[in-house]
């Protein structure tokens, strides 16, 4: 993982990088950390989605915030029309059911994450790694020069994942 500041996503919030830098989450419980990435421009935009649908009076106040208004405004921060949409991959990261006690209706972490399937899938945009469900609260940081995630989960061992490959970041010779 690169040294230096992260750029963090907060709840609702939406951050773009371009070419380098280090974006992350932080805390995401039910939460989704929503990553597109644009292997022909090497950006990558990051919302920390928070419910699945917005209501029409807040649905533009924070676009980050909700599945179905984040999505359309990563590829808006991006500049991807979505006819050309599927060129992006996708990222997954949360999405847990942190409350055992909770009622089942609620789900909002399972939501979540059905929801931006569904947005991803009607795009043509493959997830290229998901860590998402369960009960842990997780927190990741994503290099986006050379596509090393690291995702760190409540009570366990750090994961890092090279998604290089699977992301199309080619290597430049030294």
């Amino acid at each position: 993982m690169a040294q230096g500041k992260v750029l963090l996503a907060g709840m609702g919030e939406i951050v773009v990088a371009w070419g380098k830098g280090v974006v992350g989450c932080i805390g995401l419980g039910s939460c989704v950390g929503t990553l597109l990435f644009d292997p022909r421009t090497h950006a990558v935009a990051l919302a920390h989605v928070m419910l699945p649908e917005a209501s029409e009076h807040d649905a533009f106040q924070q676009p980050g915030k909700y599945a179905t208004t984040a999505v359309p405004a990563l590829l808006r921060v991006l500049d991807v029309p979505p006819a050309f949409a599927s060129r992006l991959r996708a990222i997954l990261i949360g999405g847990g059911e942190l409350f055992k006690n909770r009622s089942q209706t609620l789900r909002i972490g399972e939501r979540n994450v059905e929801t931006l399937h569904r947005l991803l899938r009607e795009l043509r945009i493959p997830v290229v790694y998901e860590q998402t469900r369960g009960n842990s609260g997780r927190s990741f940081e994503f290099d986006v020069e050379t596509g090393y995630l690291q995702v760190r989960a409540v009570g366990s061992a750090p994961i890092e994942q090279n998604l290089a490959t699977v992301l199309g970041i080619v290597r430049k010779a030294s």
